[in-house]
């Protein structure tokens, strides 16, 4: 068992990595005519194919009965399609998020209105709009990525069978969602603090040789955290750790 995690492990620590890269190189590319154009997006799909796969294989090993890494790349392998087609629409449904959440100061000044006249109390609409910034904070690093994870999970293993309800129970019940969004905040959220944090040094050398602590330990905290999510998100506890029985006669 402790092989192909370790295995794991190491793909994820060298995927990520070429696929932050891979993302760096894609920036660079122009888009001034049809060949750059069309070469622009077969490196967006290059990437998103391999993220899907990198993380899908993450999800198929602690998932399946038989922990194999090999057996897990092949089965995250062939389930691609199904998986592509989950990631179009949580790219949609984060979208419609970001259109919600842009779309709602005008009625922020309504509902405060509203509230206000009904109340006979003053109701900024500040308050509201910081009421609905709460709300779709959690919708965005909580509850969304607890329902999306728990779906590519169930992809990653079973293919287009996994869109089907219900779902495999997360191993955390309901604190599964606060994990979700804890690790999340880790993964993401922190790493991005960490290496636009500058430290109040003058000397050029401890400049970069904070930056490069800085940036090693975000790379870390980022993969470290998606793969605590992926595990997170198996099916139950491990069935491959669990007693074998056999039935009586």
């Amino acid at each position: 068992m402790k092989r192909p995690v370790a295995e794991l492990a190491g793909l994820h620590l060298a995927g990520n990595a070429m696929l932050l890269w891979l993302g760096y190189y894609w920036l660079g590319i122009g888009e001034s005519d049809a060949a750059h154009l069309a070469w622009s997006a077969a490196v967006v799909l290059a990437l998103a194919l391999g993220a899907l796969w990198l993380h899908g294989t993450a999800m198929a090993l602690f998932g399946e009965s038989e922990r194999r890494f090999g057996a897990a790349a092949r089965t995250a392998f062939r389930h691609l399609a199904p998986l592509f087609v989950g990631a179009i629409a949580a790219g949609v449904l984060y979208g419609l998020l970001a259109w919600w959440h842009d779309s709602f100061g005008h009625k922020a000044f309504v509902i405060g209105s509203y509230a206000t006249m009904k109340l006979r109390k003053p109701v900024a609409p500040a308050r509201v709009l910081d009421g609905f910034e709460v709300v779709i904070w959690l919708l965005r690093w909580m509850a969304v990525p607890a329902i999306l994870f728990r779906l590519g999970a169930s992809v990653a293993v079973r293919g287009w069978a996994g869109f089907r309800l219900p779902w495999a129970a997360p191993r955390l019940g309901w604190l599964y969602g606060i994990a979700v969004c804890g690790l999340l905040v880790c993964a993401i959220w922190a790493p991005l603090k960490l290496i636009d944090w500058v430290p109040h040094a003058k000397e050029f050398g401890v400049q970069m040789a904070s930056f490069v602590s800085r940036l090693g330990a975000g790379y870390l905290l980022f993969a470290g955290g998606l793969l605590a999510v992926e595990f997170l998100t198996s099916s139950g506890r491990p069935r491959a750790s669990q007693a074998n029985t056999v039935a009586s006669p």
